[in-house]
């Protein structure tokens, strides 16, 4: 299986299992970058990080502000980055385009969330903020390549009974 786009994920867990063999192994990806501030500026987590990924498998770790549009034309259809939240998928929104394949994975339960999926939850001013991008982008909400996604269209309706 092969999607064909560079992958952006949001998933709180960043690299952990399910990436490595639900995504990079069955899609076959090339690179991982991982976008966060916090783990780019701390030796220790970049080193645990980049030991879990597959020897065929790249990763590069970066500070958000050093992510740009231009790092973007370097990389190949077999990559997928990796942000933390909903809002860093958020603050990229000047350099997506229609061509990336937008992936929301796993954004874990906490109060005032909203289940969407059995991994997914988010707020109201998340829930808004990937309405705003879906008028853009198709976004998917899925956990692994092979499920059925959920539309965000269908739950839009939350922020009528909500809001």
């Amino acid at each position: 299986m092969s999607i064909g786009k560079i992958i952006f994920r949001v998933d709180d867990r960043l690299i952990h299992g399910q990436v490595i063999e639900g995504w990079v192994k069955y899609l076959k990806l090339k690179d991982l970058v991982l976008l966060n501030d916090r783990i780019a500026g701390d030796p220790l987590q970049k080193m645990i990080y980049s030991s879990i990924v597959p020897p065929e498998c790249t990763l590069n770790i970066l500070n958000k502000s050093n992510f740009t549009a231009d790092f973007l034309y370097k990389l190949t259809n077999k990559t997928m980055i990796l942000v933390e939240s909903v809002k860093d998928l958020y603050e990229l929104k000047n350099i997506l385009t229609a061509d990336y394949y937008i992936n929301v994975g796993c954004v874990a339960s906490r109060e005032h969330k909203i289940e969407i999926t059995d991994t997914v939850f988010l707020d109201l001013n998340e829930i808004k903020m990937l309405s705003e991008l879906r008028e853009l982008y198709d976004i998917h909400i899925k956990k692994l390549p092979w499920e059925t996604e959920v539309e965000i269209k269908n739950f839009l309706y939350l922020l009528e009974e909500n809001g």
